[in-house]
């Protein structure tokens, strides 16, 4: 990123909604707790199918929208309005000190308003209900960042990331890196997603759901859960965030992002080690002075040992620098292209609370994948320095580095 001036980079506006939490508050409480969000899906059918659980949330997101406006938008957009909504509470609602122009917004999504293009679909083939055009309108997967620059009136950066399961915390990155430039004031960061049919037929063709629910680095793991969510985040200087006496929730240290540049879908150790040594030498810090690691942890076979590969590769237990790793997607499910953003929330809170979020469901821990997973219980901690990663389909690697606010 081009530009002289190298500010700090604070997060001062925080939302989030998964099957956990509706909210900052109620995410949170139920982090900790170890509560397990994985249950039956209700938005679709799954007859014929092994598997029928996902994080699916259950509370009402339609909040104070019209019958006609929730017709124009997908069950994606409503998720991420709400983590906006709650992110944004702290600016004020006017933002009459601000320069919309300089207020940015850099999303990361998936498969965006999928599901209503399946109702469509649907209503056409089967002629049992109408089918609506504006059930088309919210296709694309930049819809919610329009939405959102709309509703606040937001004419500053507007840019959506889709690398699939990397795209919100690369998001947050780039959202870093035009703060950090002095190129934008204020950048909303995160994303968002919502379960739809063609993730979960897709994810199951390819054998790689548990029917359960997902048992991160456990001997029995069968694969993962699909979840839902979004999480948003207000990014500002810090220098700026100091002076109108804000809420620090954390500070954006750095991050990286790389290619394995081998598979489409087969994760690879050594990319994933490059990016995590990448970001530690972006921030010039080694990785004994990383206190917690949120994994990508998503409970497939491959996956968590190519991820316990990597790490092992760049924190080395002889050394004493190896830290705790745990599994938020044990406890939400795999969100897609917002779990990059979900997970950096919990790690966030990993830093507030110096606690440990757990991962559950490990039961019987695979000797392989033989490091410190917090099972079941969380676990407090002096936490001051924290990785979260997320890795993607296509070797799609992004690593953040937070640090506690003020």
């Amino acid at each position: 990123m081009s530009g002289k001036i190298k500010r700090r980079v604070a997060v001062t506006g925080m939302g989030i909604i998964t099957s956990i939490g509706e909210s900052l508050p109620v995410f949170r409480k139920n982090l900790f707790e170890g509560t397990c969000g994985i249950g039956p899906i209700s938005i679709f059918d799954t007859d014929g199918f092994s598997c029928h659980s996902a994080g699916e949330v259950t509370v009402d997101i339609t909040g104070n929208l019209s019958p006609r406006e929730i017709k124009r938008v997908s069950r994606c957009d409503l998720l991420g309005l709400i983590a906006a909504d709650e992110a944004l509470s702290g600016l004020g609602r006017n933002f009459e000190n601000y320069d919309k122009d300089r207020i940015g917004i850099i999303l990361g999504g998936g498969a965006g308003g999928m599901l209503s293009w399946e109702h469509y679909q649907r209503a056409q083939w089967t002629g049992q209900s109408p089918a609506y055009p504006t059930l088309l309108l919210p296709a694309a997967t930049c819809t919610l960042s329009d939405l959102i620059a709309a509703r606040y009136g937001l004419t500053g950066y507007r840019s959506t990331i889709c690398t699939a399961c990397s795209s919100s915390a690369t998001s947050i990155g780039y959202g870093y890196d035009l703060i950090r430039a002095g190129i934008q004031d204020v950048i909303l960061a995160g994303g968002s997603e919502s379960l739809s049919e063609l993730t979960f037929t897709g994810f199951h063709s390819l054998k790689l759901m548990d029917p359960y629910y997902c048992r991160p680095f456990d001997k029995n793991r069968r694969g993962l859960s699909l979840g839902e969510g979004a999480a948003v985040f207000v990014l500002e200087s810090y220098d700026r965030a100091v002076r109108r006496d804000a809420v620090i929730h954390a500070e954006v240290l750095g991050y990286a992002i790389n290619s394995d540049a081998v598979h489409i879908t087969a994760p690879d150790s050594g990319g994933m080690s490059r990016v995590m040594t990448q970001a530690l030498k972006n921030v010039e810090i080694g990785p004994e002075t990383i206190d917690y690691i949120n994994a990508h942890g998503t409970a497939t076979p491959m996956n968590d040992l190519m991820e316990t590969a990597a790490i092992r590769m760049v924190f080395t237990a002889d050394r004493g620098n190896m830290p705790p790793v745990s599994s938020t997607k044990s406890q939400v499910g795999h969100c897609l292209g917002a779990s990059g953003a979900v997970e950096a929330a919990a790690t966030i809170l990993a830093l507030q609370e110096q606690m440990i979020p757990p991962t559950i469901h490990l039961d019987d821990p695979d000797p392989e994948c033989g490091l410190d997973h917090v099972p079941n219980i969380s676990r407090k901690k002096n936490v001051r320095i924290a990785m979260s990663n997320s890795f993607a389909f296509g070797g799609n690697n992004t690593s953040l580095l937070l640090g506690r606010g003020a």
